[in-house]
């Protein structure tokens, strides 16, 4: 097909993908402890699909922002246009990735970035409890059990997060080596948007460090964010014939499974 047609068909889409993502993370909201889920991450991965990597980073950064502005969040608009773009632009170029050796790199690199961020936490995480241990227990006149018990409950928050994610690398891995049943969705786009997740979790968490100051509060969102993508996963595949029959309208090609 003409590139200048898709050019101009993929800025089209663009404006429609900001709104799609900008009403999906605005029309539902579960409050958690330091902002609110929503259904946006599935939209942030249809952008990623039917865009690119560098149209669809346009359509998630602006769409999970201006969503952000318009709310009772809007503290959160820059970090979420940064993280909401960096998570479309790595979904995006890891589907062009097109054999099972690049593919086996990307799981590897993800495993290594996750087990560096949960060991980061944890010692993140003992330092804190350490200093409030020290020093908040008398100021607050709380005693040394009820600190541990928060620290207790961090780590079980932490341990389920960790669960939840090696389920979903283990459903990965088994995709990969199972026969694929649906040629419309291949591993490589299943890895694009854990990778994707990845970088969503990693990135609010820093966020809400340098926010809030201190690692506790900030490691309750992670199996919160945890929930947010695989809900968005879920959208995505609620939608996959559909967005198949897209990408062939945009490209007047079909999309390879990878």
């Amino acid at each position: 097909m003409d590139k200048e047609k898709v050019h101009l068909r993929k800025i089209i889409l663009t404006g429609l993908m900001i709104t799609l993502v900008f009403i999906a993370t605005s029309i539902i909201k579960i409050p958690t402890t330091n902002g609110y889920i929503h259904l946006g991450d599935g939209f942030v991965f249809i952008s990623a699909y039917l865009l690119g990597p560098f149209y669809g980073a346009i359509a998630a950064g602006v769409g999970s922002m201006l969503a952000d502005l318009l709310s009772p969040y809007a503290q959160w608009a820059l970090p979420t246009f940064i993280i909401k773009s960096l998570m479309a632009l790595i979904m995006g170029l890891i589907i062009r990735q097109k054999n099972k050796k690049q593919t086996s790199i990307t799981v590897s690199a993800i495993l290594i970035v996750w087990v560096g961020f949960f060991t980061a936490i944890k010692s993140a995480l003992q330092k804190a409890v350490n200093t409030a241990l020290d020093n908040l227990a008398g100021a607050l006149e709380d005693s040394p059990g009820n600190v541990q018990k928060l620290a207790g409950n961090v780590q079980t928050t932490l341990t389920i997060a960790i669960i939840l994610f090696i389920v979903l690398v283990l459903a990965l891995v088994y995709r990969i080596n199972k026969k694929q049943k649906y040629s419309s969705l291949g591993p490589g786009i299943i890895l694009g948007m854990i990778s994707a997740g990845t970088c969503m979790i990693i990135g609010y968490f820093i966020t809400e460090i340098i926010l809030y100051g201190n690692p506790i509060s900030p490691a309750f969102s992670v199996p919160m964010n945890i929930i947010q993508f695989i809900m968005g996963i879920f959208i995505f595949l609620a939608v996959t014939p559909g967005l198949k029959k897209a990408y062939t309208f945009i490209y007047g090609e079909s999309q390879d499974a990878n």
